[in-house]
Order: C-alpha cells, then structure tokens, then sequence
C-alpha cells in the first residue's frame, strides 16, 4: 500500500529535533559520498506580465533512510514591488485557493513507491532546520541576540531551529508590514518563550550575533554595513543579500556547490534568474559546503569573523533532493499511529516494460 499523508498529518509526528538531526546526517552522508544529489530543476513558462507558471523539482537518495526522495511543484508566480523591493509570490491558484507541492518516497531495496506526502510543512521545517545545523557550526557559541527579516511561512520555523541550537534571548524583527510583525511577535514570543520585538532594518541588524533572512525579497533586505564584527548571517535566499556581504565574509556556506539549474522559455527571464550572484575568484574561494563544516572540513577561525549561509543564486545549489529522505521516518511514524490514507499499489505499478 502507498500512505498519502497531508500537512496536518505530518506536523502530527515531525518535531524541529527530528528535523535538526536528519538534516545534519544527510549532509554529513553526503560529505561521505554515501548520499547522491541532483541538482533541483526550475522549468518556466511566460503567463503574462511578470507572471508565469513554474515546475520545480529536486530528488536523492539517502542508504541510511533506506529510501529516494523526489519532491517537485507546480506553481503560478507572480513577481512584483512592494516597500521598493521587488519579491516573487506563489499564488494560490489552484481550486480552492491551494497550492500543489508533494514529495513520493521509494524504496531502495524493491523500487515501491511507499508515500505520497504534501511538501508545505515538510518544506518549512526543511528550510528551518538546515538554516539551524548551519547556525550551530558558524554562530558564535555565546550568540544570543537575533535579528529577524521576514514573518511569513518560513520565519517561524528559522527561529525555533535557532532557539534548538542556540539559547536565544532576544529576537529583533522587520517586517514592511507592521501588522504582520506584531502578530509574529505576539505569537512566536508565547511559543518560543524569547523577547520578540519589531524595530527598524537598522537596528534589527546592529549588535545581533545571528542575523536570519526568510523573506521572498528579490533585492537585499538590509545594508551588511550594518553588520557587527562576529555575525553569522543565514538567508532563505541568496538575492537577500548585498554585494559586500559576500566580500566582507570569511565563508560563504552553500548546500551544494553544484548551481540548481533554470529553463525559461525565450524572452522570459524571472527575476530570479537576474538577481543570481556572480562572484570574483576571491569570492569563490569562500566557498564551501554545509557538508564541508559539518564534518569539521571548513569552520569559524576568529570570533570576529562574519560568517554566511547562503540560498539559491548565491554560488551552490538552492535545497536538495536528499534533504527530504528524512520524511520516511515521519512515513514510519504516521503508519504507526493510524494517519493517512492508503492507496493500493497495483494503481502506480506496471506490467508492461517500459
């Protein structure tokens, strides 16, 4: 039988520590070559002004979870400017105001397809949870002030990695929408138990040992002038960085140094196509790998060092296929407690070759 589970299923069994360890072990592996890697894929097709329909997809394989993970998407986007920045937004276009995002899980041993999982929860904490394991390397072992950039989806599953990995005594936060930062704030002090506090983009940045990014900002969210001496710096995307953030860094951390690769139609170039970074031959010897710091290969020398774990457009691959091989354990976990709904697997296999 194939288990199809929704997002309120799998925030039933996942917690951000299972996330935090199967996201240090798969990049562990990988430093290993007992993990293998493609590259995700971004195929684009023009729907009108700064609008187009995209198909994501990324997929690995992970022995020590004993499975292949394929995510991918399909998506309407919608590029525009807001507070002078321009910012990329999936639209919920589907029947029902929905989205579509799904990871499928097959067995290494017999090829069977095992799960059918929507991505939207997985994903957050995904993105969270890598965020956190490069903080615990890079950040400063006494790093206890935050300073937040973004209150969407993926702001609050920055923090609680950040509050696993790091004790946490002040978290500043910018948002171009003031309602929305002080409903963030409200609601992620009572979770997390940390002083949230909105300020200026100045001030969110000045003194902080850790400064997060989880925004869908197109342009740089923030002048890393600001930075202080000492900041570990972590961005959902590499576009919400300047320039001289990666100039003034001593380690510019990627997933993989293998590029995601874009597929735009003739005369279409999304913007985030334009905003991927291109670096000198001294920037490109800050490169390195998550993989690479977990395993002790590459670390913070001086605790004066501004240290940067970078997103897509920012020398290495956006997330990773491997990174959702980990979602077989929330498989195991929800088969075991009931949830799900399954589906049998005469209707995915075949008998005919292909």
């Amino acid at each position: 039988m194939v288990l199809v589970l929704n997002n309120d299923e799998v925030q039933e069994v996942l917690s951000m520590e299972m996330c935090l360890e199967a996201m240090e072990n798969t990049f562990i592996d990988l430093a290993k070559g007992k993990a293998v890697n493609r590259p995700r894929s971004h195929t684009y097709a023009p729907l009108g002004r700064n609008k187009y329909y995209l198909f994501k997809s990324m997929d690995g394989a992970v022995p020590r979870y004993g499975v292949h993970a394929l995510r991918f998407s399909s998506d309407i986007v919608y590029e525009s400017v807001v507070d002078k920045k321009r910012r990329r937004e999936k639209l919920p276009a589907l029947p029902g105001k929905k989205w579509l995002g799904l990871v499928m899980l097959f067995n290494l041993q017999n090829a069977e397809l095992l799960a059918i999982i929507q991505d939207g929860f997985l994903q957050r904490m995904r993105v969270g949870a890598t965020s956190g394991v490069a903080a615990k390397y890079l950040a400063r072992k006494d790093a206890q002030v935050v300073g937040l950039f973004g209150t969407g989806d993926q702001a609050g599953p920055q923090i609680l990695a950040l509050s696993k990995v790091r004790s946490l005594k002040t978290v500043k936060l910018y948002s171009p929408n003031p309602d929305h930062a002080r409903r963030f704030a409200r609601e992620w002090s009572e979770k997390l138990q940390v002083d949230i506090r909105t300020d200026n983009p100045k001030a969110v940045v000045t003194g902080s040992d850790i400064v997060a990014c989880a925004t869908n900002s197109l342009k740089p969210v923030f002048d890393s002038r600001w930075l202080s001496p000492g900041t570990h710096v972590n961005a959902v995307a590499g576009y919400e960085l300047d320039d001289n953030c990666y100039r003034v860094c001593s380690l510019n951390v990627v997933r993989m140094r293998e590029a995601s690769t874009h597929w735009p139609m003739k005369g279409l170039i999304p913007g985030e196509v334009k905003g991927i970074k291109k670096f000198d031959s001294s920037q490109k010897r800050k490169i390195v790998t998550l993989a690479d710091v977990v395993t002790g290969r590459a670390r913070r020398k001086d605790s004066r060092e501004i240290t940067v774990f970078s997103g897509s457009g920012a020398g290495g691959s956006s997330g990773l296929g491997v990174q959702f091989a980990f979602a077989v354990e929330v498989y195991k976990q929800a088969a075991k407690r009931g949830l799900g709904k399954e589906l049998p697997l005469e209707w995915f296999t075949e008998s005919m070759h292909p």
